[in-house]
């Protein structure tokens, strides 16, 4: 028996509608969940490059400074240099008025050997301190031209840097936007998470003199927030939390992760003491560890200074 057409159609029919409406109450194909770890990782690399920013920030005012010295020192040099120029000047043109023929002509003429013995002595003594004149301000216009050549170079750098810090800073805004758009695409529970900083401290930190005086400091900065740059007072990130909390207790640190590591004593992890600091193994982030596995930091945008674990960090210095 041939089957029927028109049923067979309505059959197919229903079949399409019995789908089309199984896709709207299933509604659109669920995303896939967003790893925190792939949005803090994505946080971490504008972090780096934030350092970068830093490093060439710091680099900019010491060139500036370099600047400002080799101005003044080449000022100084051109008074130096002009007024031995006028000297040397002055000298031979004295010497031609009073020799027009040259310093000797006049002690030809002359029939006592000793008067000429005594103006030969002159003479040479003359020629004798025109060579050291001579030799001074050659030795000072050398040297001011070195100082020019180095001018030269630093303002040079100084102009790369500055084009140089701009497009850092793009790049950091760029990589920050995309880790704000992987962190808009959590849900919201796992936003909450992501986003929450641990402010208390349970116990008692074991340190003592300027280690102290460094901690307190940093405990006082929990909650503040974490911003691109920031050296506080009311904002922060990871390396100028720690640079300001070792100022409170009197010592300098450079401004920047690699070099703050490279200015204090390394040490094992399995070696920690409260005071310590405590850094990632490509020097993009940094904290001051105090004890029981437990550090405090300036994490990442949307958080503030918060203690953390240890977990994460491979290099370890002690200042002093």
């Amino acid at each position: 028996m041939r089957p029927n057409r028109r049923t067979h159609g309505l059959v197919l029919a229903g079949s399409s509608v019995v789908l089309a409406l199984s896709t709207l109450i299933a509604g659109p194909a669920a995303a896939k969940p967003v790893d925190p770890a792939e949005v803090e990782d994505a946080y971490h690399r504008a972090e780096v490059v934030n350092e970068q920013v830093n490093m060439i920030d710091e680099r900019l005012a010491s060139t500036k400074q370099e600047i400002t010295d080799l101005n003044a020192d080449i000022a100084e040099q051109n008074k130096r240099y002009n007024a031995q120029k006028e000297e040397l000047s002055a000298l031979i043109v004295q010497q031609h008025m009073d020799a027009p023929l040259g310093p000797t002509v006049s002690l030809l003429g002359s029939k006592d050997p000793t008067e000429f013995l005594e103006g030969l002595g002159a003479v040479q003594a003359l020629s004798s301190s025109q060579a050291e004149q001579l030799a001074k301000f050659s030795e000072l216009s050398d040297q001011l031209k070195a100082r020019r050549s180095q001018l030269a170079d630093r303002e040079a750098a100084l102009e790369d840097d500055t084009a140089n810090i701009e497009k850092k800073r793009a790049e950091v805004e760029e990589l920050h936007e995309a880790a704000k758009k992987l962190f808009s695409q959590m849900s919201t529970r796992e936003q909450a998470k992501f986003m929450d900083s641990d402010t208390d401290l349970n116990f008692e930190v074991e340190a003592f003199g300027r280690t102290k005086q460094a901690i307190d400091f940093a405990i006082s900065q929990l909650g503040d927030p974490y911003v691109y740059g920031g050296t506080g007072p009311n904002s922060w990130d990871c390396s100028g939390l720690v640079m300001k909390a070792f100022a409170a207790a009197g010592v300098s640190l450079p401004r920047v992760v690699g070099p703050q590591m490279s200015a204090v004593r390394s040490v094992s992890m399995d070696a920690l003491q409260p005071g310590d600091l405590v850094a990632y193994g490509d020097m993009s982030h940094i904290g001051i560890y105090l004890g029981r596995g437990k550090v405090i930091h300036a994490p990442r945008p949307g958080r503030s200074v918060e203690i953390h674990g240890v977990g994460g960090y491979s290099r370890a210095g002690r200042v002093g």
